[in-house]
């Protein structure tokens, strides 16, 4: 029987600065059977590229980019591309303990 998909989903607006520590904190998660959309929520930073360069580097990782509408925006905008079972929200900025998804 396969373990259940849970899908992550991180709304970003301008925290490039914090993003590579939190997605390395989804690489790092001992459950592996997940996948993680970064919404760009309208950001003017470095996000883009940060998010980008994750994809490429793994294919768990999706993007989508979007107009600013705010963080609840962001989040329910994510839910339209989530495959999961469960879903785990989670911001920017935040980081998930390694058996977080376990």
């Amino acid at each position: 029987m396969r373990a259940p998909l849970v899908t992550i989903i991180i709304p970003c607006f301008n925290q490039a600065q914090y993003l590579p520590e939190t997605l390395n904190s989804v690489l790092a998660q001992t459950y592996i059977n997940w996948e993680c959309i970064i919404v760009n929520d309208g950001s003017t930073d470095d996000t883009d590229n940060i998010a980008r360069t994750y994809c490429n580097l793994d294919s768990r990782f999706q993007y989508q980019s979007k107009q600013n509408g705010g963080v609840s925006s962001a989040r329910n905008y994510g839910l339209k591309f989530a495959s999961g079972e469960y879903i785990q929200f989670l911001d920017s900025d935040d980081l998930l303990a390694e058996n977080k998804l376990q």
